[in-house]
C-alpha cells in the first residue's frame, strides 16, 4: 500500500487503493482534532485580549463613575439615618441595613475604599472593615470545603488566605482543580482495578511497553531527523538554509516533548521522499495516537485555564465563563446596563438631595424591604464551584 500525506489543510494520511485501517483513521481523527483545538486556544486569547482592550478603554472608566455614585449615594443615606426627620423606628432601622448592604456592594467593587466609608461602615454594623474582609473570605473557604465534602473529597485549604494576589489565588485553583481530577480518576481505576479480567490486566502491560517505546521513540525520531536536517552535511546554500529552520524546529520540538512537531516535520520529510513511507508503520501510529490522545486533554485543559488567568481578572464580572462560545459575549451591553445604572444612582442622589428627599428616602426603604423578603436563599457559590469542577 502506498501512503501519501496531505499537508494543504491539516497533517492526515490517505491511501491511493485500499482503505485506510483502524489506526490511520484514529491517526487522522486526533491530528484534526489537535489542530481545531490548537486554533481554539488562539482564538480564545485573542477574544479575551480584545475584551480586556475593549473594557480598559469603556468599563473601567464607569466602574470608577459608578464608585464615585455609590459613595455619593451612602453619604446621602448616612446623613439622613443620623438627621431622621419624619422617619419611624423601623424606617430608621430598615435604612441602617440598607447601608450595610450598599457598603459590603461598594466594598466588592472597590479595592481600596476611603476611610470615610470604612468608619460609617465600623459605626453602623459594629464591625471593621478588616473583619468584613476576613469574615468574607472565611465564608468562601468554608462554601469550598462543604462542596468538597459533599463530593467525599478531602481537600487542604489551610494555605487558602485572604492575602493571596490574584496569580497566587488563580495558581492555587488550578491546583485545586487538578486534584480533585486526580482524585476523580483514581476512583475510577480503583472501581475498574477491582473487576478486571485477565484480559484487562494484559492489555494494560501491552499499554505500559507502549507507553515505553513511545518515550524512546521521541527520542528516535530527533536522532534519525537531526542527522537528516543537520545543515552543516548539506552542500547546496538553498537547501542549507531550509535545513537550518528544520533544525531549530526540530530541537525545540524535541525539548518541549512536542510529539506532534516531531511527527509532522517527520511525515513532511516522508512525503517528499515517497521511498520512506514504508517507515510509517502500524505500531508507531499506535505510539502517535497514545501520545496525541494525552496532547488532545492537555490543550482542552489549557483552554478551560485560560479564562482563569490573572491577566483576565478584571472581566470576571462580565464574562459568563461557563459560555462555551466565548465570541457570542457582547461587552457593548454590559456597558450599557453600567451607563444605566449610573444613571439610576445620579437620579436617586439628585432626589434625595432635593425637595422630594423624604418621599424617595420611604420609597427606596420600603423597596428594599421588598426585596430582601424575596431575596433568594440558594447558595449560588456552591453551585458556581460544581459547575466549575
Amino acid at each position: 500500500m502506498q501512503q501519501k500525506l496531505n499537508l494543504n489543510k491539516s497533517l492526515v494520511i490517505s491511501t491511493q487503493k485500499e482503505p485506510l485501517n483502524k489506526e490511520q483513521q484514529a491517526f487522522n481523527k486526533l491530528v484534526k482534532q489537535i489542530e481545531k483545538l490548537r486554533l481554539e486556544t488562539k482564538k480564545v486569547c485573542m477574544v479575551l485580549d480584545v475584551q480586556l482592550m475593549y473594557y480598559s478603554e469603556h468599563l473601567h472608566p464607569l466602574e470608577q463613575q459608578m464608585i464615585a455614585q455609590n459613595k455619593v449615594l451612602i453619604l446621602c443615606y448616612y446623613d439622613i439615618y443620623t438627621n431622621p426627620k419624619f422617619l419611624t423606628k423601623n424606617e430608621i432601622k430598615t435604612l441602617k441595613e440598607l447601608m450595610v448592604v450598599e457598603l459590603e456592594n461598594h466594598f466588592k467593587i472597590n479595592e481600596n475604599p476611603d476611610e470615610t466609608l470604612k468608619n460609617i461602615f465600623e459605626k453602623i454594623s459594629g464591625k471593621s472593615f478588616d473583619k468584613l474582609e476576613e469574615e468574607a473570605f472565611e465564608e468562601m473557604k468554608q462554601g469550598m470545603g462543604n462542596m468538597f465534602d459533599r463530593f467525599g473529597f478531602d481537600m487542604d485549604l489551610s494555605d487558602l488566605h485572604k492575602d493571596m494576589d490574584p496569580s497566587e489565588m488563580a495558581l492555587k485553583m488550578a491546583e485545586m482543580e487538578s486534584a480533585y481530577q486526580d482524585k476523580l480518576s483514581e476512583d475510577q481505576q480503583n472501581r475498574q482495578q477491582r473487576r478486571k479480567t485477565a484480559k484487562q490486566l494484559l492489555q494494560e502491560e501491552k499499554e505500559r511497553l507502549m507507553e515505553e517505546a513511545r518515550k524512546k521513540n521521541i527520542s528516535t525520531i530527533y536522532r534519525q531527523l537531526a542527522k537528516i536536517f543537520h545543515p552543516d552535511l548539506e552542500q547546496d546554500e538553498t537547501r542549507k538554509a531550509e535545513k537550518e529552520i528544520l533544525m531549530k524546529q526540530l530541537t525545540i520540538a524535541y525539548e518541549n516533548k512536542d510529539l506532534h512537531t516531531l511527527l509532522r516535520l517527520e511525515l513532511e520529510w516522508i512525503n517528499k521522499e515517497e521511498e520512506r513511507s514504508t517507515e510509517l508503520t502500524t505500531e508507531k501510529l499506535k505510539i502517535y495516537n497514545a501520545v496525541l490522545k494525552e496532547q488532545v486533554q492537555e490543550l482542552k485543559q489549557e483552554i478551560n485555564m485560560i479564562k482563569m488567568h490573572p491577566r483576565y481578572q478584571s472581566l470576571n464580572t462580565y464574562l459568563d465563563w461557563y459560555e462555551e462560545d466565548i465570541v457570542k459575549i457582547n461587552l457593548h451591553d454590559k456597558k450599557a446596563e453600567l451607563q444605566m445604572e449610573i444613571g439610576n444612582v445620579e437620579q436617586t442622589v439628585y432626589l434625595l438631595q432635593g425637595s422630594g428627599g423624604l418621599k424617595q428616602i420611604k420609597d427606596t426603604i420600603r423597596a428594599f424591604k421588598i426585596q430582601q423578603t424575596r431575596r433568594p436563599q440558594d447558595n449560588l457559590f456552591d453551585k458556581m464551584f460544581e459547575d466549575f469542577f
